[in-house]
């Protein structure tokens, strides 16, 4: 399993594709928060009420792990591509035919396209965080040891939305076996989640204390595509922790099986 995983980040790295969202990314961390400067030096600070906008360093640096933002979406675009490339170029079928078990070749390859999905995020995060410094304040407050454990947890949470969003392009790659497919679906499914997850978080604003309004924040606070359930306070309650972890094992786990299950029944040509 370990060589598996090894051959599958060397093959990953190599890859021409991988250097050029590297590039991609080196760009967008540096043109982001040039952008934003140059907005919210046009707002004075009640336009910037009234817009709802508080541009800080902190905001920057947790929005740049926003999946459907834009290099989230160039890294899912890599992701799907290089996936679906076992398949085109014969390797899945290779591995198999040279003994390794279905179980070890799907698992061997979520773990790398995991592994590479988080380095970049992080990367691409980190780097958005040091060219935004230059301009912002990393926020409006004092940074103390509590917004240090804040940010440190919002750390976790993000991975752990990357472990799912892999788990879920790994099973959309080998149940579409074609990385267009797998690229639009993976899209429909993520800008949808994320798109629903606003719709609740607007409407949840006029609901008073009730049931209902319980259900609505449990359903946002589950959407592991919403960027905004993370990195957007200063501190999480004990309701949010339990509803962000549980929800994501559950999805991870689930993409996950469902792609050992149809890995395991899929016709390799």
């Amino acid at each position: 399993m370990l060589n598996l995983i090894k051959t599958e980040l060397r093959r990953i790295i190599k890859d021409k594709l991988f250097m050029v969202i590297g590039i991609i990314g080196i760009v967008f961390a540096i043109v982001t928060p040039l952008l934003m400067f140059g907005v919210s030096s046009l707002l004075d600070e009640k336009a910037s009420q009234l817009l709802g906008m508080s541009i800080d360093a902190k905001m920057l640096f947790f929005e740049a792990f926003n999946p459907v933002s834009d290099f989230g979406l160039v890294a899912l675009v890599l992701l799907c591509i290089i996936l679906c490339k076992d398949f085109s170029q014969g390797t899945v079928r290779n591995k198999i035919i040279s003994g390794k078990s279905r179980f070890s070749v799907f698992t061997s390859s979520f773990i790398a396209s995991t592994i590479i999905l988080c380095a970049l995020m992080l990367i691409y995060a980190f780097a958005t965080l040091c060219v935004s410094l230059i301009f912002f304040e990393y926020q409006s407050t004092p940074f103390t040891a509590n917004d240090f454990g804040y940010a440190v947890v919002t750390l976790v949470f993000k991975i752990m939305t990357f472990i799912v969003i892999s788990a879920l392009v790994s099973f959309l790659s080998v149940f579409m076996k074609n990385a267009g497919l797998c690229m639009v679906m993976l899209l429909a499914i993520t800008m949808l989640a994320s798109i629903i997850g606003t719709v609740l978080s607007t409407a949840i604003i006029g609901v008073e204390d009730g049931i209902v309004k319980n259900i609505l924040e449990i359903l946002i606070k589950t959407n592991v595509f919403l960027s905004t359930v993370t990195g957007t306070g200063v501190t999480y309650s004990l309701s949010d922790v339990l509803c962000v972890v549980l929800s994501h094992i559950v999805l991870g786990a689930l993409f996950y099986l469902l792609g050992v299950v149809v890995f395991k029944k899929k016709d390799i040509k």
